[in-house]
């Protein structure tokens, strides 16, 4: 009797060795092992395919365009912005002085939390207390301050300066840490002071990125990746881009980005970006017109675009897809809107179709899409909510709409 008892109380034992717990363990600890880089940040799951490329001088916009814009590919700008008037004159000190009394957006913590409101300050008041503080200035450029950013000369004809959306400034005492997101927009970002590191993921490899949020934006904690509800992350390919002081950086639209922010050793990280609508075609009679271009001119010379714009960069992104430079309507069956506020079902494909063809001829082209009135694509989508930057005012009180930088 005494025998059949122990024998029992030893299987038991072994029994709970074996009993897995909540955490993936067994009750022993000799649970099977975790996937590489599990629970650690974001970069660390594998090692990156290849460093984002590097040019030592500004391209002409049309090899930008062909080069970079059309294929989707990010590249860095070298020392592009060192020569430039807000790289030398937007110290603290002279901020402070011109431009004191702009109300600028504040978000409260360096690690972006989209769920968090921003608040407004003057920017007096934010470059008294920024570098004592846990907070982050995220502000459209003022048009006071348009007339020290400079465009580069990657961007002065070829049809870029039709459609500007936005221009962004990014200020902080460093330490910022974004999520992973995408822009709907392309993007080029000019670093003033301190430095950037990039984890960049191809648009192609979007099975491998969980957008789970409205936005654009995944809820993976970028400090603490969870692989179990990431799988995707454990293999995904991914570029790196380090920035410094007086470098700018093109990033492709839809391209997946995570951006961590060093200050420099006057505690300073500080950035413009400018978005603009993705280019489907390069107008090379603008070029032409244009004749010789400058390094640089103001952004203060141009004006930005309707986010409607939007809709027609949605709409030639169908063109993308199919691979092909002009739709018929045998092709709407297939035809897919990625980004729609809506399912676009056979019918008002159809409008579409129809508001698109200019000429009548039952063929859409790429250049009837352009011909089209921003005011006739708000009204076959009247409900479209672009992604990244806004042209209305933010709610104090609303979770901001910016993407981290």
């Amino acid at each position: 009797m005494e025998e059949s008892y122990w024998k029992l109380v030893l299987v038991i034992c072994v029994g709970l060795t074996l009993v897995p717990s909540h955490s993936g363990e067994s009750v022993g600890g000799g649970g099977s092992t975790p996937p590489h880089g599990h629970l650690q940040p974001i970069g660390n799951q594998l090692p990156p395919v290849g460093m984002v490329e590097v040019l030592q001088d500004v391209p002409h916009p049309r090899d930008f365009y062909h080069k970079y814009v059309k294929p989707g590919k990010p590249v860095v700008f070298k020392d592009a912005a060192k020569k430039t008037a807000a790289f030398k004159l937007w110290t603290d000190e002279y901020l402070s002085a011109q431009y004191g009394d702009v109300k600028v957006d504040v978000e409260e913590g360096k690690k972006e939390n989209r769920s968090w409101p921003a608040y407004v300050l003057s920017f007096r008041e934010f470059l008294s207390t920024y570098k004592n503080r846990d907070i982050y200035l995220v502000e459209s450029i003022e048009p006071p301050m348009r007339g020290e950013f400079m465009l580069l000369r990657n961007m002065l004809c070829g049809g870029f300066l039709d459609y500007l959306q936005d221009a962004v400034m990014w200020f902080s005492s460093g330490g910022t840490k974004s999520v992973l997101h995408f822009d709907a927009v392309d993007n080029i970002n000019c670093l003033f002071e301190g430095s950037k590191e990039l984890f960049m993921v191809d648009k192609k490899e979007h099975k491998h990125i969980d957008i789970d949020h409205e936005g654009s934006f995944s809820g993976v904690d970028v400090e603490k990746v969870d692989l179990h509800k990431y799988p995707g992350l454990k293999d995904v390919p991914w570029y790196n881009a380090t920035m410094e002081a007086g470098d700018c950086l093109f990033i492709p639209y839809k391209w997946f980005h995570h951006v961590r922010s060093t200050a420099s050793d006057r505690k300073r990280n500080m950035a413009v970006n400018i978005w603009f609508a993705h280019l489907y075609r390069f107008d090379e009679e603008d070029c032409s017109r244009r004749g010789d271009l400058p390094d640089f001119e103001p952004l203060s010379k141009y004006e930005f675009t309707a986010t409607a714009e939007q809709i027609r960069s949605m709409l030639l992104e169908a063109f993308e897809l199919e691979e092909k430079d002009s739709i018929s309507t045998e092709d709407l069956e297939t035809l897919s809107f990625d980004g729609a506020p809506f399912e676009v079902d056979m019918g008002y494909k159809l409008d579409i179709f129809e508001t698109l063809d200019i000429n009548k001829d039952f063929v859409v082209t790429v250049d009837e899409v352009y011909q089209v009135p921003t005011e006739h694509l708000v009204e076959l989508f009247p409900d479209f909510s672009p992604d990244g930057p806004n042209d209305d005012e933010e709610d104090e009180e609303e979770p901001h709409g910016h993407d981290e930088f």
